[in-house]
């Protein structure tokens, strides 16, 4: 079997770096793109080496050193990409790198079992490059991404369940229903009753019929909103003020189906759009 030297050494680099890519990404560690490109080369240099080196010490144990020396390869590499601030938060990052390595490992030789491709294996993957080996790095990539996604899923709902409602508002026939959040922080209340605070995209779609010209202009009469009125807030910015208005009904239901009501309940407005994780925030207020 033909091997090209540049072949494995591209190969090689670039599996590297989606690993690395995929491990900073789903910590969340901030790692410079030299960083990931240092520890990639690293790696890379060590597959090329590895395969050509014989200790002369029997199978057994030429396979224990190859393990110990692909584990240190490994912390190297996680140390490389992000200087830990702490041990467990290292070792998370290595079980992860190490994780996200066997699942596309794995997927690689699938694909290539599936297509019958000729393989072989030393140290490094050699096969024959009549397919494209971007095949596989794009699959394994796709795979692991998906699995990234599930990560990130599972652990918003285990760290953040007590916090996210469904919330349905009620208005003049029209319902719309979001994701609130609860902020502990949040002591919002009008008339000695919690505020909701909902973002511009839900109040269009709750009050279809509100005249954006009159709120602009100050015309609070002809907007369309039930007594609606502003309210002076205090914050780190300064001084602010919040529109507000009244709805129907306000619905909100927690993870155990839980289920409060609100009648004629007054919202406020934000002036942002939150971070697409939510589009209510909730005070605490509401459940006092």
């Amino acid at each position: 079997m033909e091997v090209y030297i540049e072949y494995v050494l591209l190969d090689n680099l670039i599996i590297n770096s989606v690993l690395l890519n995929l491990t900073n990404k789903t910590l969340k560690l901030k790692a410079s793109k030299w960083n990931i490109f240092f520890s990639a080369v690293l790696g890379t240099i060590i597959a090329i080496i590895l395969p050509l080196i014989e200790f002369g010490i029997g199978n057994v144990f030429n396979n224990l050193i190859f393990i110990l020396i692909k584990i240190c390869l490994g912390l190297a590499m996680c140390f490389i990409l992000k200087k830990p601030d702490n041990f467990t938060r290292y070792m998370a990052t290595v079980f992860l790198f190490v994780t996200y390595t066997f699942v596309l490992g794995g997927m690689c030789f699938g694909l290539m079992y599936l297509l019958n491709v000729e393989t072989s294996f030393s140290g490094i993957l050699l096969f024959g490059f009549e397919i494209p080996v971007g095949l596989f790095v794009l699959m394994g990539v796709f795979y692991l991404r998906i699995i990234i996604f599930l990560v990130e899923y599972v652990r918003h709902k285990c760290t953040y369940t007590n916090f996210y409602f469904d919330v349905t508002l009620k208005n003049k026939g029209e319902s719309v229903s979001v994701t609130g959040f609860l902020d502990t922080g949040n002591q919002l209340k009008v008339d000695d009753v919690g505020l909701p605070v909902v973002n511009y995209k839900t109040i269009f779609k709750l009050c279809p019929n509100i005249d954006v010209k009159s709120l602009v202009l100050g015309d609070l009469k002809g907007s369309n909103l039930k007594n609606a009125g502003f309210i002076n807030l205090l914050n780190s910015g300064g001084r602010s003020k919040m529109l507000t208005f009244d709805i129907e009904e306000v619905d909100i239901v927690d993870h155990k189906n839980n289920v409060l009501k609100l009648k004629n309940q007054k919202i406020g407005l934000a002036k942002t759009n939150f971070d697409g994780k939510f589009d209510c925030l909730l005070s605490m207020e509401l459940f006092s």
